[in-house]
C-alpha cells in the first residue's frame, strides 16, 4: 500500500479505538480526519476543509428529505395511524395460529409505508400490541421478540431514511434505491409470517390460535384505517416515480399530508409542536454525523484507502462470497454499541468500493447493507431496538434477546438472498424508470 493508505488505516484505527473508549461518534470521526487530512495535504489543505465543508454539505438540497421523512414518520406515530393499521390487520388475520403476531408484522410493513424511523415502530408496537398479545397468552419472549425484530421492515419499504442516506453518500439515485427495497420488504414480511407459523406448530403453547370471532362486515370495514397510508403513499411515492416532483418534494407532501391528518385527528398543539421539536433535535444529530462522515469520506478517498483494499483482496484471490460473509459478520458485531446510520457512514466509503468491485450490484448490496444495519440493532450486548421494546413494554433484555433469534436468523437469510438473487431489488426501480424514459 502507499503511505497516504497508510495514513488511511491509521486514522480508520484510531476512530475505532476512539469509539472503544466511549468518545461521541462525531469526535471520533472527526480528530482522525483531521489528522489524516493534515499529514496528506497539510495545515491550509485542513483549514479549507473546515471553512467550506459544513456548509457545502449541510446546504445541499437533496438532504432536506431527510427531516421531511423523520416529520413524517414522528407524526404518523403520535396521530394514530399505526394503531389504525394494526386493528385493521388483527381482524384479518388474527383467527390464526400466531395471528395477532403476524398482524403486527404486516402493521410494521404497512406502516413504514408514511415511517422510516424504526426506533418509532418498535416503542409504538411494542404499546400497541404487548396488551393483545398478553391477553391471549402469548410467551411473552417470542412476542417481544418479534416485535423487535418487525421494526426492520420500516427500512426496506420507503420512505426510508437510511436508503436516502445511503444514496447520497454512494450518488445513487434516491428514487430507484427506495423502489428497491418493496420487493425485498413484501418476502421478508411474508418470510416473518411464516416463521411465526412454524414456531405455532412446533411450540403451540407459545403461540396459541386465538379464539376472536370476527365478521366479514367488521373486516371489510375495518380497512378504512388503512385509507390514510394508502392515500400518503400513493400521492408521494406516485407522484415522485411519475416525474411530477423530485424525492425531497415528495418528503415535503408527505409531511404535510400527515400533519393535515394530524390536526383532523385533533391531535393537540403539545403533541405537534412536540413532534416539530423531535424532528429539529434528531435532524441536528444526524447532521452533526453527516459532516463528520463526510470529511472522514474525504480522507478515505484522498488516501486511496478503499483503491488499495480492493487492489489487495484481489490479489488474494478470495471468492466474492467468503469476502461477502466477513462483510455481513463484521456488520453485525458494528451493530452491538452503533446504529443503522453511523454504521452507514463510517463504513461505506471503505466498502462500496469493494463491493462493487467484486461485481455485485450497487443496489442489491444498498438494500442488504440498510437490513444488515437494522439486524445489528438486534443483536447483543448493545441492540438499541431491543432496548426499546423492553422500555416500552417493561420486559427485561434478557428475555427479548432469547425470542429474537428465530427472526434473526430468517432476517440474515434474507441478506443472502437479496445479494445472490439482485432481482429482486433491481426488477422493480428498472421497470419504473424505464416506462417514464
Amino acid at each position: 500500500m502507499t503511505p497516504n493508505a497508510w495514513i488511511g488505516v491509521s486514522c480508520f484505527a484510531g476512530m475505532l479505538a476512539l469509539l472503544g473508549m466511549g468518545i461521541p461518534i462525531y469526535i471520533a470521526m472527526l480528530l482522525p480526519s483531521v489528522v489524516g487530512l493534515w499529514l496528506i495535504g497539510g495545515f491550509p489543505f485542513v483549514m479549507g476543509q473546515a471553512a467550506n465543508a459544513p456548509y457545502s454539505i449541510t446546504s445541499d438540497y437533496t438532504f432536506a428529505v431527510v427531516p421531511m421523512f423523520l416529520l413524517m414518520g414522528i407524526l404518523a406515530g403520535e396521530s394514530g395511524i399505526a394503531e389504525g393499521a394494526y386493528l385493521s390487520m388483527k381482524n384479518w388475520v388474527s383467527r390464526m395460529r400466531g395471528g395477532l403476531l403476524m398482524a403486527t408484522v404486516i402493521s410494521n410493513a404497512i406502516f413504514g409505508a408514511v415511517s422510516g424511523v424504526t426506533l418509532a415502530s418498535n416503542a409504538i408496537f411494542a404499546k400497541i400490541a404487548m396488551p393483545e398479545l398478553n391477553k391471549y397468552g402469548y410467551n411473552r419472549s417470542i412476542s417481544t421478540g418479534c416485535i423487535a425484530s418487525a421494526s426492520v421492515l420500516s427500512v426496506l419499504i420507503p420512505p426510508s431514511i437510511p436508503i436516502v442516506i445511503y444514496s447520497i453518500l454512494t450518488d445513487l439515485s434516491i428514487g430507484k434505491a427506495l423502489l428497491a427495497g418493496i420487493i425485498p420488504g413484501i418476502i421478508l414480511t411474508v418470510s416473518l409470517c411464516f416463521t411465526i407459523w412454524l414456531i405455532g406448530i412446533i411450540r403451540p403453547g407459545q403461540i396459541p390460535a386465538a379464539d376472536l370471532r370476527i365478521s366479514w362486515r367488521e373486516r371489510l370495514s375495518s380497512l378504512k384505517l388503512m385509507g390514510p397510508i394508502l392515500v400518503v403513499f400513493l400521492l408521494m411515492m406516485g407522484g415522485m416515480f411519475a416525474g411530477f416532483f423530485s424525492s425531497t418534494v415528495a418528503g415535503a407532501i408527505g409531511a404535510f399530508c400527515i400533519l393535515i391528518y394530524s390536526l383532523v385527528r385533533r391531535l393537540g398543539k403539545t403533541r405537534i409542536l412536540g413532534s416539530f421539536l423531535e424532528v429539529v433535535l434528531m435532524s441536528a444529530s444526524i447532521f452533526i454525523l453527516l459532516i463528520a462522515g463526510f470529511i472522514f469520506s474525504r480522507l478515505m478517498a484522498l488516501s486511496g484507502l478503499a483503491t488499495s483494499l480492493v487492489v489487495w483482496i484481489q490479489a488474494l484471490q478470495l471468492p466474492p462470497i467468503i469476502i461477502l460473509s466477513i462483510i455481513i459478520i463484521a456488520f453485525i458485531l458494528l451493530g452491538g454499541p452503533l446504529e443503522n446510520i453511523t454504521i452507514l457512514i463510517i463504513t461505506l466509503p471503505i466498502v462500496f468500493p469493494l463491493v462493487t468491485s467484486l461485481g455485485y450490484d450497487p443496489y442489491a448490496f444498498c438494500i442488504a447493507n440498510v437490513l444488515l444495519g437494522q439486524i445489528a440493532s438486534l443483536s447483543p450486548p448493545v441492540g438499541i431496538a431491543v432496548f426499546t421494546v423492553a422500555a416500552a413494554s417493561r420486559v427485561p433484555t434478557g428475555e427479548i434477546f432469547k425470542g429474537v433469534w428465530p427472526f434473526l436468523v430468517v432476517e440474515v437469510i434474507m441478506v443472502w438472498v437479496i445479494m445472490l438473487v439482485p432481482a429482486l431489488s433491481t426488477w422493480l426501480p428498472n421497470m419504473v424508470f424505464k416506462s417514464n424514459l
